[in-house]
């Protein structure tokens, strides 16, 4: 009898292929499932985490896009194994294209990894006023992506800079800012006059614009405008430098400061203290 005529020939064949189709749609099944699930996994762990609703928005559009590709292609070398294969090769050709493509894109691979750190870590959001790489650039922020960040400066200026190029970050909105303001007097000037302006310029403003100062639980201002104390007697300068601190609210920072400045200024001259 042919071969090809041989029954128990044809049946091992459909035996054989019914199990290896069964499995690549039992792989298929699970990979769907995984899909399917991962959206409201990934959902309720950021729920758990601090960060805006931006921030969760954009870490969960990453994380989504980056588990769909790496399922495919798990479903997909596991089907190839099923069927006869040989997958070892592919993944070792997968490495050294990979290892190639990483060699010529070091540069872009940084930006992202930096720019995914940037995201997850909070050290910065769109609208936050920042200071970058020691002032190299002011500005606030208008977009965060995970290989560039934007920052219009203060003359309306869009910057660009990748992210990997971020070395030093200062942000200027996170709920409370110290302002400090430095004033410079004759030495001659009595040390008490100085205390008593300040205290005078505390409640004053304290009393006039109390939305500037963060508040306790009983509604106190935290820290009021206050004498921090002699910063400086350096005979090279032209006076006794004097530091007057508060606590405010990261949006009232600079008013505050310069509030503060206008009231001091407004305040020596009523009393006669002259400025260095």
């Amino acid at each position: 009898m042919p071969q090809w005529l041989d029954r128990t020939l044809w049946l091992d064949r459909l035996h054989l292929v019914g199990s290896k189709v069964l499995v690549i749609a039992i792989i298929l099944f699970v990979t769907w499932f995984i899909l399917k699930i991962r959206r409201s996994v990934i959902r309720r762990t950021f729920e758990l985490t601090r960060l805006d609703e931006k921030q969760r928005a954009t870490l969960e559009s990453l994380l989504m896009s980056f588990t769909r590709y790496i399922l495919y292609i798990i479903a997909v070398l596991m089907c190839m194994g099923n069927i006869g294969v040989e997958i070892a090769p592919i993944i070792a050709s997968a490495g050294v294209v990979g290892l190639a493509v990483g060699f010529g894109a070091q540069t872009l691979v940084k930006d992202l990894i930096t720019g995914f750190f940037i995201i997850f870590e909070d050290q910065f959001s769109v609208g936050d006023y920042v200071s970058i790489n020691s002032g190299q650039i002011n500005g606030t922020v208008t977009s965060v992506g995970l290989r560039a960040t934007k920052i219009r400066t203060w003359a309306q200026h869009v910057v660009v800079i990748q992210n990997s190029e971020i070395k030093v970050s200062q942000n200027y909105n996170r709920e409370r800012m110290r302002a400090i303001v430095n004033v410079s007097v004759p030495f001659d000037t009595e040390p008490a006059e100085i205390e008593e302006a300040v205290h005078a310029v505390s409640e004053e403003l304290t009393d006039t614009m109390p939305y500037l100062f963060l508040h306790d639980a009983e509604g106190k201002p935290l820290e009021p405008p206050q004498l921090y104390g002699l910063a400086d007697l350096d005979d090279n300068k032209l006076g006794a430098q004097y530091t007057v601190t508060c606590l405010v609210k990261d949006v009232h920072y600079w008013r505050a400061g310069r509030e503060l400045r206008k009231a001091l200024a407004q305040k020596f001259h009523e009393r006669g203290i002259q400025l260095a």
